[in-house]
């Protein structure tokens, strides 16, 4: 799959919901360990429980951060002829086990009748995604997870084919200069992408 350089806006959800599963993971090693007689059993919804969703994070956060704020140590990508800068794509080899179960995990986060402790904590680390304009809740982490998995997630066509087999076929230091067809399947891959991550939304899109 291709995934894009966003300066690393797809890893801040990832990293928080990374918190929220080492606090979950936590709770359970402690209700067995010490088990209570006065309480119920703590039991997370799959795929929360038993650290599976956390592996599946962790081996993301691993995949996805070197593709992203790449900065100028990295080959550039750039317009037919070099006439200007695009954002970066990396192509990359994930599990589809793992992207579903990520969409799982968000959706998860995003049920209604969620525990409420459990509700609480997710609540909390998502603030961390906020910003001046916007608040975050669990809803809104849900949300950024889907759309996270969207983008792994995207179907493959003639142009995401074609990019591939250029990007694979250069050093990953090295500039790569599209040439016209290469420059087209950019930008309507872009575009899709654009669609996925930012909603539709004007504001949020990236610049190709």
């Amino acid at each position: 799959m291709l995934v894009v350089d966003l300066d690393g806006e797809p890893l801040a959800p990832l990293r928080a919901l990374e918190e929220i599963l080492l606090c979950l993971g936590s709770w359970e090693d402690d209700d067995r360990q010490e088990p209570r007689a006065d309480t119920e059993p703590l039991r997370l919804p799959a795929p929360l429980a038993d650290r599976v969703a956390l592996a599946v994070t962790q081996r993301l956060l691993a995949a996805l951060a070197p593709t992203q704020s790449q900065g100028p140590v990295c080959g550039r990508l750039l317009a037919p002829d070099g006439r200007y800068e695009h954002a970066p794509m990396t192509v990359l080899t994930l599990s589809a086990a793992d992207i579903n179960v990520l969409r799982a995990t968000a959706a998860a986060l995003g049920r209604p009748g969620l525990d409420a402790d459990i509700a609480e904590l997710i609540d909390a680390h998502a603030e961390q995604l906020g910003d001046g304009y916007r608040r975050a809740d669990r809803t809104h982490l849900a949300s950024s997870l889907g759309r996270l998995v969207g983008l792994l997630d995207l179907s493959s066509t003639d142009d995401t084919r074609l990019l591939t087999a250029r990007l694979r076929a250069i050093s990953p230091c090295a500039d790569c200069v599209l040439d016209d067809a290469e420059e087209i399947a950019y930008a309507r891959t872009a575009d899709r992408m654009n669609h996925v991550w930012a909603d539709s939304s004007p504001i949020d899109r990236y610049q190709y």
